[in-house]
């Protein structure tokens, strides 16, 4: 009785120690991850979203994502924070960053997604010879953007060392909507030439290959050039999001059709289905190709989930082949269906399947069955919603089993006004810690600011597949506030837009109608309109305006309640309002300096022309120009008719270790001219600049200026 009682005591302790309720642990859901918080090395452990759970060698790896963080967003050090890989070295620690992908390839690049995270076995050479020992390599996979072009890199695990070895794969053009978003990768051997290859896809450019060579680091060689499309046929309409191996073929899906590719010295690739229907290339059509026992015969069959855009139903489809070299296409469910009738609410959409769907052996029947997570917008039942969205704030998935019967269920159960809304269910992976239990990750950020909001909960087998209730967990930790510099304010965002030729004034016309009336609907204050006063042709197709954010979070948040606004999303549609801009807008956030107030001048009245300076300082100067604004320059501005309105420091690292943006207001554009020579000539102004920059110049370059007229629809006038 007593040694008993010393074991429930025990135990009980060291599921306490271990932040894990014991009921929890033992009878249902607990909580594995809740993001936001520094790990055993001091680096933060976060994300929005939970892309990938693999286990390898004995620990489960997570990859996780930022997008609509605000650690992507406003970056708290200059530097986006990029996705990572987590590590769970047993079943009640707490995990580790493993990876952080900005800081680890050493070109600067930022990577939003965990994109592709995949534990591959080789078996042989890149000859083709066998090894005598299979070589098991956990491998990252990620997608960077910027200007007018993109990048895919890998990241091979040495399990050794615990380090990463990074590889550039492919870069290129995003010019014409091209993504350059790494979805799936698969082991496939040639049946003709006998050599193994991995194969990834890279987005809209294709489908890439790689062989084992021991000889590179990452001990992957990425080809030169693309596997499929071939140069003549260009890149993909949809970017592929599936790849798997069925019957010794290596199939991959791309919008609606699947490819097979046909082996041997010059590999080709043919159509087994195609739907013939365009497809959302967010969406992406066919998802989540796996490969399943035929149910019909001999061999294998393809399952996937057919989304085709923005009213999809998640049509579950398999298709078997026939004996004959072809396929037969069968339906089995609408994900719809199944949401509607467990929560008793109209669905109107429904996005499953963001990986394959998981398979996972049914101890009890021996069975496998196949794990689906999915979402959906609820048109009633409006109290289930996640706050400001049309989404089902529960993480509701389906076990499909081998009679093609589906049975949904919910992660931590049901969804109730209150608890913390998980979105979506991502990832799954059985437990290497040999505790017969399953771990689910996940969260579908979808547009909606989703600080710190991507989770790992996990559940013995028999709970997570439905074969018994499990205890609620208790969610751990709370949505951690923002840096408070971040909350803080005013501050003012300057953006500059680039029309395209013979479109200028249709910009003009959408912010005169539309833009302006939506900004102050999601507060986003507007400061001034303007439009250049002189120079050539390309530059005086610039519009350039300020707003103001109560802070530097809300702006973030401003910002992407403006961008999901539906009356926004119609102006967009309008023919006469795409196309507009030549470039991607150029965007600074700013905070008033101390002193802008203070030197501040009534700007009598409507006309005039404003100037709009730039400066920047050499290293460590900017104090030191602020300080002689302060003090000099502003008064003799006043002094020679210059009117001062606005000065402002930017506000996000680096630039505001070195920039300085002021406004200025003249009478007329001639009258600038005559109040500049007027300031220089000042022998105030000359005592003041030569006895300031003793020890050397402030600026590290020319100032850079815009003179300005404001439109008919600018608050400053």
């Amino acid at each position: 009785m007593r040694l008993n009682i010393l074991v429930g005591i025990l135990v009980g302790a060291f599921f306490i120690q271990s932040g894990i309720e014991a009921s929890s642990a033992e009878e249902g859901w607990s909580q594995s991850y809740s993001a936001g918080y520094e790990d055993q090395q001091g680096s933060f452990a976060g994300g929005s979203e939970i892309m990938h759970l693999v286990s390898h060698k004995g620990k489960l790896y997570a990859a996780n994502g930022y997008w609509m963080d605000s650690r992507w967003v406003i970056p708290p050090e200059g530097q986006k924070q990029s996705t990572q890989v987590l590590r769970l070295d047993s079943s009640d620690s707490a995990w580790q960053v493993d990876l952080d992908t900005g800081k680890s390839n050493g070109h600067g690049l930022e990577y939003m997604k965990g994109n592709v995270l995949k534990s591959v076995t080789f078996t042989r050479e890149g000859s083709g010879k066998m090894f005598t020992k299979p070589v098991n390599l956990l491998v990252m996979a990620s997608g960077s953007n910027f200007e007018k072009g993109g990048a895919v890199s890998s990241w091979v695990r040495d399990d050794e060392l615990g380090t990463w070895h990074h590889s550039l794969v492919r870069h290129g053009s995003s010019v014409g909507g091209i993504r350059w978003v790494p979805r799936d990768m698969e082991i496939h051997t040639d049946k003709v030439t006998g050599e193994e290859k991995i194969f990834m896809s890279l987005g809209n450019p294709g489908i890439v290959a790689g062989t084992y060579d021991q000889s590179v680091p990452g001990k992957i060689r990425w080809d030169r050039h693309l596997e499929f499309p071939f140069l003549k046929e260009g890149s993909f309409k949809t970017r592929p999001l599936g790849i798997t191996v069925a019957n010794g073929t290596l199939f991959f899906s791309e919008g609606g059709t699947i490819f097979r590719r046909i082996d041997g010295k010059v590999p080709t690739y043919a159509k087994v289905l195609d739907f013939h229907e365009d497809t959302d290339t967010d969406v992406g059509g066919i998802r989540g190709l796996t490969t399943i026992k035929n149910p019909n015969g001999p061999g294998q069959s393809l399952l996937f989930l057919w989304a085709p855009g923005d009213r999809s139903e998640c049509q579950v489809k398999r298709i078997d082949p026939d004996g004959k070299g072809k396929f037969t296409v069968h339906d089995e469910v609408k994900l719809i269906d199944l949401m509607s009738a467990t929560l008793g609410a109209e669905v109107t959409y429904t996005l499953g399947a963001h990986n394959m769907m998981y398979p996972i052996i049914d101890k009890g029947t021996g069975d496998t069955v196949h794990l689906i997570g999915f979402q959906g917008n609820i048109r009633t039942k409006k109290n289930l919603r996640w706050k400001g969205s049309a989404l089902y704030a529960g993480a509701l998935y389906a076990v499909r089993r081998e009679d093609q019967t589906y049975k949904v269920l919910e992660v931590n159960n049901s969804y109730r006004p209150g608890k913390r809304p998980l979105v979506s269910p991502r990832a799954f992976c059985f437990s290497p810690f040999n505790d017969s239990s399953l771990f689910i990750g996940g969260h579908d950020s979808s547009r909606k600011v989703s600080d710190n909001m991507a989770w790992i909960f996990k559940a013995p087998l028999e709970v997570a597949l439905g074969k018994r209730e499990g205890t609620e967990a208790k969610v751990s930790g709370k949505l951690l506030k923002p840096d408070p510099r971040l909350l803080g304010g005013p501050v003012y965002e300057l953006r500059i837009y680039s029309a395209n030729e013979g479109r200028f004034s249709n910009l003009i016309q959408r912010f005169r109608e539309h833009t302006d009336t939506i900004f102050k609907k999601h507060g986003l204050e507007p400061v001034g309109y303007w439009t250049p006063n002189e120079g050539p042709a390309k530059k005086r197709r610039r519009f350039i305006y300020i707003l103001k954010h109560q802070s530097r979070y809300d702006a973030y948040r401003n910002w992407v309640n403006f961008s999901n606004d539906k009356d926004w999303e119609r102006v967009l549609d309008q023919p006469n309002f795409q196309g507009l801009l030549a470039s991607k807008p150029k965007s600074i956030f700013m905070e008033a300096t101390d002193y802008s107030k203070l030197v501040q001048n009534d700007i009598e009245g409507a006309g005039g022309i404003y100037e709009l300076r730039t400066y920047l300082t050499s290293p460590g100067k900017l104090g030191l120009l602020n300080e002689r604004f302060r003090a000099h320059t502003a008064a003799i501005f006043n002094r020679h008719g210059i009117g001062n309105v606005f000065y402002w420091n930017a506000f996000d690292e680096p630039q505001s270790k070195n920039t300085l943006i002021y406004l200025l207001h003249h009478a007329d554009r001639k009258q600038a001219d005559t109040n500049w020579r007027a300031f220089i000539d000042d022998p105030d102004w000359k005592k003041v600049l030569r006895e300031s920059q003793i020890n050397g110049a402030f600026l590290a370059q020319p100032p850079e200026r815009i003179y300005l007229r404001a439109t008919d629809f600018s608050p400053l006038k």
